[in-house]
């Protein structure tokens, strides 16, 4: 890889520099993946990430995009147990989509990537799909430690109607909650499921400022034992 991928205004193949996801390699455009690069994107969680990962065999990407999240646990996985299960959710998927291309590179031999291109909701239907359902669909998976990630737009609620089971696991969560008329809705669910959770507001990294979002975006995370 040369040093001139990282200054490309093209989606080329990179590694992720520092944070809990360093040496991930993925397809991303650098012009606009400075901060994944420098594994600083949604800086507040890494600290939480940092704790979580070690202790996890599985990993749910609700509304994977461009891979970042995906790769990123999966490298991590083989970095603390040289194995792991990826679930990730695209409805945007196609087969020569840049999210799953590098799924088959030797760097993540040992990592099992399953791509599902529906959208995750409350309902079952030709274009979207429940986590439970797929959750029950795989009980090998069950007694194996999960991280659920879900970003999916403003459809949190939407996620977690489908969820209800799944929320009563032992397994951590990060949701990311577009808006704050969203945060009560979000919370009562693990509220419900007796899982306590901490809100964690967007912070200005001290080099880089604020990220540049539409709509103010907070994270719920499974508050660790």
């Amino acid at each position: 890889m040369s040093l001139f991928s990282y200054l490309s205004k093209k989606p080329v193949p990179l590694t992720l520099l520092a944070g809990p996801f360093r040496g991930a390699r993925l397809i991303l455009n650098p012009a606009c993946s400075k901060r994944k690069l420098l594994g600083i994107y949604e800086h507040i969680l890494n600290p939480w990430l940092k704790q979580v990962i070690p202790n996890i065999q599985v990993v749910y990407d609700v509304g994977a995009n461009d891979g970042y999240f995906t790769y990123g646990c999966a490298q991590a996985l083989k970095r603390h147990h040289h194995e792991g299960h990826i679930i990730a959710f695209e409805p945007s998927l196609t087969q020569q989509s840049t999210l799953s291309r590098p799924a088959d590179w030797s760097q993540y031999a040992g990592i099992e990537f399953e791509f599902i291109p529906l959208f995750v909701g409350a309902i079952c239907n030709k274009s979207t799909i429940t986590l439970d359902k797929v959750y029950n669909e795989r009980p090998s998976l069950h007694r194996k430690r999960s991280l659920i990630k879900v970003d999916v737009e403003g459809s949190e609620v939407e996620v977690l109607q489908g969820a209800t089971s799944l929320l009563r696991e032992p397994h951590h969560w990060v949701v990311e909650v577009h808006g704050d008329h969203l945060l009560n809705p979000v919370q009562d669910f693990f509220a419900q499921a007796n899982r306590t959770v901490d809100v964690r507001p967007p912070e200005p990294h001290w080099l880089l400022g604020s990220e540049s979002r539409t709509i103010k975006t907070s994270w719920v995370t499974t508050r660790l034992d």
